[in-house]
């Protein structure tokens, strides 16, 4: 465990040094996998497939807020359905639009779980994020997650839906919507995965939020079966059951994966409790302390002193002959003899060669 808490360490300290640099780094990376899952999955027109064209939005989306990354997404994709449908592409427009108000309105700042959704559909995890979200935020967080789930079935929908050979008349246009909303509005698995989704994150939420001890872990774990029970009652409901043994996999690397964000976020150390009560001149207050753990990752520090007051002759002498008197620090490298520090270039001890002495 210990060296697990000293590579935790390491990695916070190192972030904490360079987040100045990583985080561009991080949103530039994600932006540019999310910009490429869309052509992936629509891609329909080569030229905003164009490596130019994705690594212009990503550099965008990188020094921008949220939003302004969905708002990218959304105007790819509507471009790439227009290349093939100019009259679908309208209808595309209202579902974003509708989506991307109703998430700007209330969470603004979870921009990233929307698009991520889709990104770990490919991936076969998608039941990361609600257990993700119980852990670090809010049953508000809702909102941006049905609207990511929303968009992975309407690019499903959309696949569909540009293979209708259309019209300019009104009643092949009328068809078209038709199809489009009705596949929407009466998708049974959407509906269920939003459901779903949404009890997994309230469960995971207010299992961390209860005092007992291990509760961050133990919600994970809450948050993990919910979702297996749901979508286990779901596809056998909708006739998937091919689905299920993926569906298990998936679940339980997802656990795993928000068990160790959980672990470099926060990790507590339940063997120093304390209960601590005091009053003011309203209340009587009841408090839980418990401690987080902490380490101190080794370090090695070098001092380098030119010493021009001994030749090297009788440095070597009084290192050989008087180091039972002298305070030699093994670890830090350093010899204190008569108030004056000494740092030593060692090299490996041979520890069968016989020095002379």
């Amino acid at each position: 465990m210990m060296p697990l808490l000293v590579f935790r360490e390491r990695v916070k300290n190192f972030y904490q040094r360079s987040d100045i640099y990583l985080v561009p780094i991080i949103k530039f990376i994600f932006a540019f996998i999310a910009f490429q899952a869309i052509n992936s999955e629509i891609g329909y027109d080569g030229r905003l497939k164009s490596f130019l064209v994705v690594f212009i939005m990503s550099l965008l989306s990188t020094f921008t807020p949220p939003a302004i990354m969905v708002l990218l997404a959304a105007a790819a994709a509507t471009l790439h359905v227009y290349f093939v449908s100019p009259i679908l592409s309208i209808l595309i427009v209202v579902i974003l639009l509708v989506l991307y108000l109703l998430f700007a309105r209330y969470t603004p700042r979870l921009g990233y779980v929307i698009l991520a959704i889709p990104i770990l559909y490919i991936l076969k995890i998608p039941y990361m994020i609600p257990i993700l979200l119980g852990i670090i935020s809010t049953p508000i967080a809702i909102i941006p997650m049905s609207c990511g789930v929303i968009l992975y079935f309407v690019f499903q929908v959309i696949k569909t839906a540009v293979t209708m050979q259309v019209n300019m008349t009104v009643e092949d246009i009328l068809l078209v919507y038709t199809y489009v909303i009705d596949n929407l509005v009466g998708n049974k698995q959407m509906i269920m995965t939003i459901v779903i989704f949404s009890l997994m994150l309230i469960v995971t939420y207010f299992v961390r939020r209860m005092r007992f001890d291990y509760a961050f872990e133990i919600s994970v774990a809450a948050g993990a079966l919910t979702g297996l029970l749901g979508f286990l009652v779901s596809y056998l409901i909708l006739g998937k059951s091919s689905q299920i043994f993926s569906m298990i996999l998936g679940i339980i690397a997802s656990g795993v994966i928000v068990f160790f964000v959980n672990f470099f976020k926060l990790t507590l150390d339940y063997s120093g409790v304390e209960h601590v009560q005091f009053e003011d001149d309203v209340y009587y207050y009841y408090v839980k302390a418990v401690p987080k753990v902490t380490v101190t990752t080794p370090q090695r520090n070098v001092k380098h002193i030119n010493v021009k007051d001994f030749s090297s002759q009788s440095l070597r002498s009084d290192w050989n002959d008087d180091t039972d008197a002298d305070d030699y620090d093994e670890d830090e490298d350093t010899y204190q003899e008569d108030h004056h520090d000494y740092t030593y270039h060692r090299r490996p001890i041979d520890r069968n060669r016989n020095d002379d002495r």
